[in-house]
């Protein structure tokens, strides 16, 4: 009976993707690599050596066979992942681009519940984060191998995803190498269970101190978001370097705008910025600036607002309210401004227009959502 090992590197905050020179969305790869000695490739030409064979996702299986083939021979690294069996879970891959590669298109439980059925050993995976998280979800998991290396790295896929139901492992090893990794080894356990759980519960009191402390932090606020019409089509027809100053120019003015209208510039979003205003007429006006100060610098934006309940918190803001513009934002259309029913209510002034776009129902949030587009007449 085969076992299914996850064998990983992981950064501090929990990313693996790129830790080699593969592309990393922001540019941060071959962490993993800056930061190996030789002791810990010895463990990893180990491990390979002891491995039956290897399970892979789609976009690893693609660097991997990309890469191996023509790797340096680093202690006969290479020649073993060249020449043992490689197994990969897609159902759009078609060509075996890597030698010994069978490819597994069906249902993830079945096949590799199968695989393990037929190969007596270990079976490793290594990357593959989208596969690593169904594995886990079908509890096909039986060792994990996790290189946590000591680098904060700030963005990127993460090993283990949100919404995922609790799962409880048991630390069997620990490893310390000479560059300051450490090798966590752990297996899927029965549940933790403590008499401090009960010593610290908290009490009916203590909650609803809690709770009241945090309905402090909320506050009632006009939530404007904006973004960039076509933003990847502009960058790429500018250039990085064209499109990086134009974004600076955006951020400036927008900053500047927000200001102007007493309202509070939250953070920029890449090709946008998240505000609150403590009016939704303000927040429409900026809007209005925000459109035609766009067109100004050769690009168009769009923009959505929504007046409700937003909590405050240090450097950002949360709740349902945020939640609502933000979905609000995507159901806006090139160039066009706009706002919730609760914002056309509210707003004043004779040169406000607004017409109807119907209602819809925006995801994650209950009910049916009355849209108008805002315009000035």
């Amino acid at each position: 009976m085969g076992r299914i090992v996850v064998s990983e590197f992981v950064t501090l905050d929990g990313v693996i993707e790129a830790p080699g020179h593969e592309i990393h969305r922001d540019g941060k790869n071959a962490w993993a690599l800056r930061g190996s000695g030789p002791d810990q490739q010895r463990f990893k030409v180990e491990e390979i050596f002891e491995a039956e064979a290897i399970l892979l996702g789609r976009v690893t299986y693609q660097i991997f066979a990309l890469f191996w083939p023509t790797a340096p021979k680093d202690l006969g690294f290479a020649d073993r992942m060249n020449a043992m069996p490689k197994y990969v879970v897609s159902k759009t891959l078609q060509d075996a681009t890597w030698e010994n590669t069978t490819f597994l298109r069906g249902n993830v439980l079945e096949e590799v519940t199968a695989l393990k059925e037929r190969i007596d050993g270990e079976i490793v995976v290594m990357g593959s984060g989208d596969l690593v998280d169904a594995l886990m979800q079908q509890g096909l998991i039986d060792e994990y191998r996790i290189l946590v290396y000591p680098v904060v790295l700030g963005s990127g896929k993460r090993l283990f995803r949100e919404g995922r139901d609790t799962s409880d492992l048991e630390l069997v090893g620990t490893r310390a190498f000479s560059t300051g990794t450490v090798l966590l080894t752990y297996r899927p356990g029965d549940g933790a269970s403590s008499e401090y759980e009960e010593t610290f519960a908290w009490t009916e009191e203590q909650t609803r101190a809690w709770q009241a402390a945090q309905d402090t932090d909320r506050v009632l606020a006009s939530v404007l978001f904006t973004d960039i019409v076509d933003s990847t089509g502009r960058a790429a027809s500018l250039g990085d370097t064209a499109w990086r100053r134009l974004l600076e120019r955006h951020e400036e003015v927008a900053r500047a705008e927000v200001e102007r209208y007493r309202g509070r510039l939250v953070k920029t979003t890449g090709d946008g910025i998240l505000a609150t205003f403590d009016a939704p007429t303000r927040a429409l006006r900026c809007a209005f600036a925000l459109h035609d100060m766009a067109r100004d610098l050769g690009i168009e934006i769009r923009a959505a607002i929504h007046t409700g309940e937003i909590e405050v918190l240090e450097d950002d803001i949360g709740g349902i309210g945020v939640h609502i513009a933000a979905r609000v934002l995507a159901e806006a259309g090139d160039g066009r401004i706009v706002v919730t029913r609760t914002v056309r209510d509210l707003a004043t002034g004779t040169d406000l227009g607004f017409s109807p776009l119907g209602s819809v129902v925006l995801r994650g949030v209950p009910g049916e959502w009355e849209l108008f587009e805002a315009s000035t007449t």
